[in-house]
């Protein structure tokens, strides 16, 4: 037995903390659902440091566009052999590291285990959306089509964090040219002016004295300054991952910013539409939206919508209560009416991954802008660091 901790929702909307023992995820998702919990965390705790670290180097190793490849080629053979068939081929195919995970999948599917089952040993490489999704096409019997639909997903997902990861390189870069520059004009340049200007009994301007003590401190304490940068950092990441209410206001923020906010709603309606297809209730598919997003803020609105859904109010006027984009509010509540939700969340699908596109596509020029703006603000205090003390030398001599 594997011991899993959880957080999740009642029926009366109270948290819901603990640990439980189970198998294997499925057993686990499926105990806290009987009990009434809406699971918006599930984690296995009994992990040796050695499989947590192996899994996460796993990960880094395989990359982010792996995952989507995978069930790609598996929908592919699926379309002409079995699972095991399938798997097989895959395994003998690969290189490493992706030889030894697929291997274990073809073991574990010939000892009889389901493909969700397998690929639970490996949550933290495939994540419990991708394993909830296989989980669901092998109980439909549509496996085939769930994987292809899933693939897809993985690969928007992968291509919308490339763009976005490519739009910040000009700025990043930009910046860092700024930084050297500064770095050589506070360590090389600017001491000359110091000691011309105590030769002559004068003091520097004030700009010129702030960038000469920051040079000074920091060539003399580097290592000090380093240390406590990283360590502050580190702090700051711990705070969000680790308190809760820090991490509901990050996430809140998200949400709030238009690019981030349509890349979920793409993957809600994505997931939602799916779930609806291959059977599953509007309350339940809505409980399983909830437990595969990240974001704290948009769980607690589809825990909202979810326990509204069970009291028998609508789905379309409870997205609009809990701030849509009008426009899909509109769609959703057609849909719902006229007996064609699955359609209409297509339909909001597509817009939001158009909404995504358009975003990116302006989102290197901003970017280009800003980090421009930024690299000015730092020359331009350079040049008045630079140029004043030579101003003030032309009205000693």
């Amino acid at each position: 037995m594997k011991t899993f901790k959880f957080k999740g929702y009642d029926a009366a909307a109270v948290e819901q903390r603990g640990t439980l023992e189970a198998e294997n995820y499925a057993e686990a998702y499926a105990a806290l659902s009987y009990q009434g919990v809406t699971v918006v965390n599930l984690e296995q705790t009994d992990l040796s440091p050695a499989q947590v670290v192996e899994n996460f180097w796993l990960k880094f190793k395989l990359g982010g566009q792996w995952k989507a490849v995978f069930f790609r080629e598996l929908s592919v053979m699926l379309g002409v052999m079995t699972l095991y068939e399938s798997l097989k081929t895959l395994a003998d195919a690969a290189t490493e590291p992706s030889k030894k995970i697929l291997s274990e999948l073809v073991t574990a599917v010939e000892d009889g285990e389901t493909l969700s089952e397998a690929l639970e040993r490996r949550e933290i490489i495939f994540g419990s959306d991708a394993i909830q999704s296989v989980e669901i096409g092998e109980a439909s019997g549509n496996l085939q089509d769930v994987t292809a639909r899933l693939a897809s997903r993985l690969e928007r997902s992968w291509a919308t964090e490339k763009k976005i990861r490519g739009a910040m390189y000009y700025p990043a870069f930009v910046i860092l040219a700024a930084i050297v520059a500064t770095v050589v004009l506070v360590n090389v340049t600017l001491p000359v002016f110091e000691n011309f200007f105590a030769q002559q009994g004068s003091d520097l301007p004030l700009v010129t004295k702030i960038f000469l003590s920051g040079g000074k401190f920091l060539s003399e304490h580097w290592a000090l300054t380093l240390a406590t940068f990283l360590l502050t950092f580190a702090g700051l990441i711990a705070v969000v991952v680790k308190v809760e209410a820090v991490k509901f206001f990050v996430d809140e923020l998200k949400l709030k910013t238009k690019l981030l906010r349509e890349v979920e709603l793409r993957n809600f309606f994505g997931r939602l539409s799916f779930l609806l297809e291959s059977g599953v209730t509007l309350d339940e598919a809505i409980k399983l939206c909830a437990a595969a997003t990240k974001n704290l803020s948009a769980k607690k609105i589809l825990s909202d919508i979810k326990f509204a859904v069970e009291r028998g109010e609508s789905f379309g006027s409870l997205v609009g209560k809990k701030n849509f984009p009008p426009l899909y509010v509109g769609l959703l509540v057609t849909g719902e009416t006229g007996g064609e939700l699955v359609t209409m969340l297509r339909q909001c699908e597509s817009m939001a991954d158009f909404e995504v596109e358009e975003i990116l596509r302006t989102l290197p020029a901003k970017a280009e802008i800003f980090g421009t703006l930024l690299a000015g603000l730092i020359v331009a205090a350079l040049a008045f660091a630079v140029i004043l003390p030579i101003l003030d030398v032309t009205t000693l001599i």
